[in-house]
């Protein structure tokens, strides 16, 4: 918990008290949620387009805060309050006192996609020498970075966080409030692409972070990945390169072997060599692992403690979760797609022994332009991977469906629905199929999974 004095709070806000204070009272911590607040804490009132913090004021007051930040003209009368001009960026400032708090390395991940397994690959490899505090479910943006940050504690010795962004200038403002030591960049796709245009102009709002590093610090680049490798170019910080291709990474794998739970490789980390069994299926969870061995060697943990932290790897809920459903497997990315990890999950499907392999893909949001191209370029693979079967929901990816078909996918067939879906594949259900599902967050593809387990369990 961050504790704090109320001079404290106002020199890192710049507010300006309203009310009675005790100045010798010290805040608990601070707190955005009335239903987790806590006794002592100061009550922060974030405003956004359908809500407003300040209306909960007095159920705050109420749960045993002992004051609130508030915007200037909407303070509670007979209660204390801080006022600043914006509630959001206070907080971001009180983030960043209480950062600075820490003479810790903050290692900082962000990419198009594979951000978030990176960021717990790192923090695996981290915790098996340091205490590590990390970014939690998908806290990556202005509001959920500040939360991950106001949970630094003393005996903290590493903190990993993952910045996502929408815009160009969104890594800068995140970086500027974390102040990363390291910075992990996993690659540029094509994800947002409706909001920036291109990928030189996401590939641009990826460098925020890069550019964000001191000379001092480390950049971890994939050197695979032509636009994150010329970002060297755009830090003073220390490059380090990581791939498969091994032309300039110093980090790299060789030897792939696939089995049914996972991938044995070999790493040469700058000049050691050593094994590494990673119990997670496709090349791409590969390059996630080498950025994490990198920022290990930078942090100086043991590589045989590198490979015993992958090697224990978890991973997390519907981000490439195999799980066993009845008689058949299913593989469930889906959190969220792109173009990018679309594509990857694809090709992932292969490693696994399975008779039939089925997709069960919805819409990729977000694409722009992009969209029926993108659509169509994941029914070629579809084709090109030799997919026994396709089914699709929503109405971008009606282009897969018209593609795979093309492809020569043999049984194709875009849905009404996903119980829809489910009936479609139950009607070819054969023991020993591996299913993939997935699409963008805003198609919930992960439902299916209830269908499929009360079908088939």
């Amino acid at each position: 918990m961050a504790v704090f004095t109320i001079e404290e709070v106002v020199e890192a806000t710049g507010g300006h008290l309203i009310g009675t204070f005790d100045k010798e009272t010290s805040f608990t911590d601070v707190s955005t949620d009335t239903r987790t607040i806590g006794k002592g804490n100061l009550f922060l009132a974030l405003e956004g387009a359908n809500f407003d913090g300040h209306a909960f004021i007095d159920k705050a007051c109420e749960k045993g805060a002992i004051a609130a930040l508030v915007t200037e003209g909407k303070e509670i009368a007979g209660f204390p309050c801080i006022a600043v001009a914006n509630t959001l960026i206070a907080y971001q400032a009180l983030a960043r006192y209480h950062r600075r708090r820490f003479n810790i390395p903050v290692v900082a991940v962000t990419g198009s996609s594979g951000k978030t397994t990176t960021k717990e690959m790192i923090a695996a490899v981290l915790a098996t020498k340091y205490k590590v505090l990390k970014t939690e479910k998908n806290f990556n943006n202005e509001i959920g970075l500040p939360k991950t940050l106001l949970q630094l504690a003393p005996d903290h010795e590493a903190c990993v966080v993952e910045m996502g962004m929408r815009g160009l200038g969104q890594i800068k403002e995140l970086a500027d409030i974390a102040e990363p030591t390291i910075g992990v960049v996993t690659n540029v796709g094509t994800s947002h692409i409706e909001l920036l245009g291109s990928q030189d102009k996401i590939a641009d709002a990826k460098a925020e972070l890069v550019e964000a590093i001191g000379a001092e610090g480390t950049v971890i680049l994939n050197a695979d990945d032509k636009r994150v490798c010329a970002m060297k170019e755009r830090t003073q910080a220390r490059p380090i390169f990581y791939g498969l291709q091994g032309k300039e990474a110093t980090v790299y794998a060789s030897n792939l072997r696939y089995k049914k739970d996972g991938i044995k490789f070999s790493c040469r980390n700058f000049d050691d060599v050593f094994d590494v069994f990673l119990p997670m299926i496709g090349e791409h969870n590969v390059y996630d692992a080498l950025a994490a061995i990198a920022v290990g060697r930078v942090l100086r943990v043991p590589d045989y403690k590198i490979s015993k932290g992958l090697g224990s790897f978890t991973g997390m809920p519907m981000r490439q979760e195999l799980l066993t459903l009845g008689d058949i497997v299913v593989f469930n990315d889906a959190y969220n797609a792109n173009p990018s990890s679309m594509a990857e999950s694809i090709k992932a499907l292969g490693q696994l022994d399975s008779k039939r392999k089925i997709a069960m893909l919805g819409d990729m949001l977000e694409l722009g332009d992009f969209t029926k191209e993108g659509h169509r370029q994941v029914g070629e693979l579809l084709g090109k991977e030799g997919y026994d079967a396709v089914f699709t929901f929503g109405q971008a990816s009606k282009e897969i469906s018209l593609a795979a078909r093309t492809a020569g996918v043999p049984i194709v067939k875009h849905c009404d629905s996903q119980l829809d879906m489910v009936d479609a594949y139950m009607s070819i259900h054969q023991a020993g199929d591996c299913l993939l599902i997935k699409g963008s967050r805003g198609l919930r593809m992960e439902r299916l999974i209830d269908e499929l387990r009360e079908g088939l369990v």
